[in-house]
């Protein structure tokens, strides 16, 4: 009997970083969705419009994915809440050196 595999789709916005971390901790396959037919010129090979493929993340069991989905959520919350602090310390640093 052939094992089902589940997809899990993750939001372009999410960190590729946070993406591998969490596929490599619950033993996950990384990979894109599928293009759409229209999405490339067939003469060309090049895009049509604006296309961006999402990342996909495939396993053996749906409850893994779901483990997956949550610690990515989370990382990318407390990536984006320690952003402004890197952000002004970034900043600091700058102005400590243009001042010298």
């Amino acid at each position: 009997m052939e094992e089902r595999k589940y997809e899990l789709r993750i939001p372009r916005a999410i960190t590729t970083g946070i993406i591998f971390e969490a596929a490599e901790k619950f033993g996950l396959e990384v990979d894109q969705e599928k293009p759409p037919e229209d999405a490339f010129d067939p003469r060309t090979d090049l895009p049509t419009k604006d296309y961006v493929p999402s990342i996909v993340l495939r396993g053996d069991s749906e409850e893994e994915l779901l483990v997956a989905r949550d610690y990515i959520y989370k990382k990318h919350e407390e990536w984006i809440s320690g952003l402004e602090e890197w952000r002004k310390n970034r900043m600091d640093q700058i102005l400590k050196k243009a001042r010298k």
